[in-house]
């Protein structure tokens, strides 16, 4: 098997080439259209008169469409392949991101949060059903983070807050809704280029040689997509009968506890601790440090990625990462200037990354087959999704009840400590080996496979 390594790489680079940068076009859309909210929030709660756990709520029932739709979602994408239906999911969610420019209170805010929880509720599981069919295991954490690289915040923050500041009275419009509307239309210009140049599988990628098609399917164990599996009820029943899957999905949840709260309240939080340290900050400036933090946080997050890929080990660094979180959280909290609490934030931020890349990975690391990937990476992201509904009305509630965020910061090094403790002991409980697929490659060809 040695002559074929040099055609595995070459057909590896060139997927990567191709691939990664639509891909992470995706995810920023995506995300972009989720989290510039939290911007938003900096005026428009106050034009809309909604308090900090009113936000928080409409923020996290995103979710509620989002959990619904999981599993269907990632079904949908076998029927149909990837290519159409990650692009038209994108199409859609750029239209009810449009839409959200014309909210006039709490319950518009929270129809059109849910509509759009609805139909993105199949890009994460997707996305990462995607990565399965182009990259092999030992890849899979560096993919990953190149896809799912912060430039939804490193630049759409400051983008969102200059939209906001700059834009504001414009035809006699809020800066806010003008945000919504200028990142909500591109969106839909994004899906036209993920229907025009995604390919849905090796087997039917022109650019490739029947050389490096071959190569590709045999590393990643993929099974050829063709054939359209089909999927029932029962193996739902299965994934959810599986105990090490479900624990793990719920370490997934703890950690997108964190996530989902700095996402939907960072730009709050940076503006709160400047208050509370005496500085004053515009939104264009707050947007800026709200930016700021990610980008340390995306090197330290490509780093640890790179050593876990190196050492394939997930479980000890998913554990840390969210450690590394919750210290960082803490020294927010306890800090008492504006430049050691952001130092905190960037901990927390690189932490929760860190992890967030490789967390996904370490449920569905046993099962085998597009049956059991979808349904258990689906699952995973669903129950994943439970901390992103709840997280952001807790520390709203929290904001409202103490009047500052540092309970709802505690709240979340809680939930981040709860994860690397139910992360390693999760991974400890046997996978069931009657709720996996049977790979198609022979298990003797594949180790040999990846030996070289």
């Amino acid at each position: 098997m040695t002559d074929t390594s040099p055609v595995e790489r070459r057909a590896l680079r060139k997927a990567a080439a191709r691939l990664v940068p639509l891909v992470l076009l995706l995810y920023t859309a995506g995300y972009l259209d989720r989290v510039n909210l939290g911007t938003a929030a900096l005026t428009m709660n106050a034009d809309l008169g909604i308090s900090a756990a009113a936000f928080g709520f409409a923020t996290g029932i995103f979710s509620a469409g989002y959990i619904a739709l999981q599993i269907p979602g990632n079904l949908a994408l076998n029927r149909l392949g990837p290519r159409r239906w990650l692009g038209l999911l994108t199409i859609s969610w750029g239209v009810v991101a449009m839409l959200t420019s014309l909210v006039e209170g709490e319950k518009s805010l929270v129809v059109v949060r849910i509509a759009l929880g609805a139909v993105e509720a199949g890009l994460l599981p997707g996305m990462f059903m995607y990565l399965t069919i182009w990259f092999p295991p030992r890849m899979r954490g560096r993919i990953t983070a190149l896809v799912c690289l912060p430039f939804y915040a490193i630049l759409g923050t400051p983008l969102s807050a200059y939209i906001i500041q700059y834009a504001d009275g414009m035809a006699g419009v809020a800066g806010w809704r003008w945000m919504f509307l200028l990142e909500g239309a591109p969106t839909i210009v994004i899906g036209l280029v993920l229907l025009r140049f995604l390919t849905d599988s090796p087997a039917k990628a022109a650019w490739l040689s029947d050389e490096e098609k071959e190569a590709l399917l045999r590393i990643t164990m993929a099974e050829r997509t063709d054939e359209k599996p089909r999927i029932g009820a029962r193996d739902v029943l299965d994934r959810l009968r599986d105990l090490r899957l479900v624990t793990l999905s719920v370490a997934v949840s703890l950690l997108w506890v964190g996530f989902a709260a700095i996402t939907s309240f960072l730009p709050l939080i940076v503006a709160g601790f400047a208050e509370h340290t005496h500085t004053k900050l515009s939104l264009v400036q707050t947007g800026l440090l709200s930016g700021l933090v990610y980008v340390p946080a995306t090197f330290v997050a490509l780093a640890w990625v790179a050593s876990s890929d190196r050492r394939n080990e997930r479980v000890k660094h998913v554990a840390w990462g969210a450690l590394l979180a919750a210290a960082g959280t803490v020294l927010a909290v306890n800090a008492s200037g504006l430049w050691v609490t952001l130092l905190g934030t960037v901990l927390l931020t690189s932490g929760i990354y860190a992890a967030l890349f490789l967390v996904w990975q370490i449920p569905v690391g046993h099962l085998r087959g597009p049956v059991a990937l979808s349904v258990g990476i689906a699952m995973t992201t669903m129950l994943g999704n439970v901390g992103s509904f709840m997280a952001p009305y807790v520390v709203g509630w929290l904001r409202d009840s103490t009047g500052n965020f540092d309970s709802g910061l505690y709240f979340i090094a809680v939930s981040l400590v709860a994860c690397a403790a139910v992360t390693v002991a999760g991974n400890r409980i046997r996978a069931h080996p009657a709720h996996s697929d049977t790979p198609t490659t022979h298990p003797g060809d594949l180790e040999e496979t990846l030996a070289h």
